[in-house]
């Protein structure tokens, strides 16, 4: 059903849906955001993003865990470019970083 109705909106609105989703050949694929995603986008890739604050989804070791790019932004950076996200800042980690 969603790959029919994707397919509908495409042949009305261009092809438009199906270049946001689609995979690139390693793996990658451009989101709705333009912005490069999956699993061999490299590890700097939030230095160059301008987007809005990525969407954090969990803490691994000393990075959140977001919906873009490789899926990582080290807690520090994510902390100063764009605040504490909601329900997060209650490790000792992440207190220490928004006391500098």
């Amino acid at each position: 059903m969603f790959a029919w109705l994707m397919n509908f909106f495409s042949n009305i609105f261009g092809n438009t849906a199906r270049i946001n989703v689609e995979k690139k050949n390693d793996g990658n694929w451009i989101g709705p955001d333009g912005v490069e995603t999956g699993p061999n986008v490299s590890e700097n890739w939030y230095l160059t993003y301008e987007g809005p604050a990525p969407i954090v989804e969990g803490i691994y070791e000393q990075n959140y865990g977001v919906d873009r790019g490789n899926g990582a932004i080290p807690i520090d950076f994510y902390i100063n470019k764009w605040g504490i996200p909601d329900g997060y800042g209650n490790t000792d980690y992440e207190k220490e970083i928004s006391r500098r």
